[in-house]
């Protein structure tokens, strides 16, 4: 990954990778869809969520940069889905999670 140079924040590469996912579903982003930074502008002028995705917002000082790290570097949350074991998921589970049969 790419060094992070567009934000106020000193941002860990997963964490920044994680908010951007977080932020390509808020936008609602498909596979293959980059985000612009007139979309991080908006997220950030329009956005009620948790506080941590707020700061991380607000520390942008470069939204092109943003734009650009966060497309070559977070998946939009389709992809995280399609990563995922879709085994685990069919099989039932009770409340805490494990495996019923």
């Amino acid at each position: 990954m790419e060094d992070i140079n567009w934000s106020q924040l000193n941002l860990d590469k997963k964490e920044a990778a994680a908010r951007g996912t977080q932020i390509k579903r808020l936008l609602g982003v498909k596979d293959g869809e980059p985000i612009t930074a007139e979309q991080l502008k908006d997220c950030v002028a329009h956005t009620n969520q948790d506080s941590s995705l707020l700061t991380f917002l607000n520390a942008i000082t470069d939204f092109d940069g943003a734009a650009e790290w966060l497309n070559k570097n977070a998946y939009s949350f389709t992809a995280a889905i399609n990563l995922l074991d879709y085994d685990f998921l069919k099989k039932t589970r009770d409340w805490r999670g494990c495996q019923t049969t």
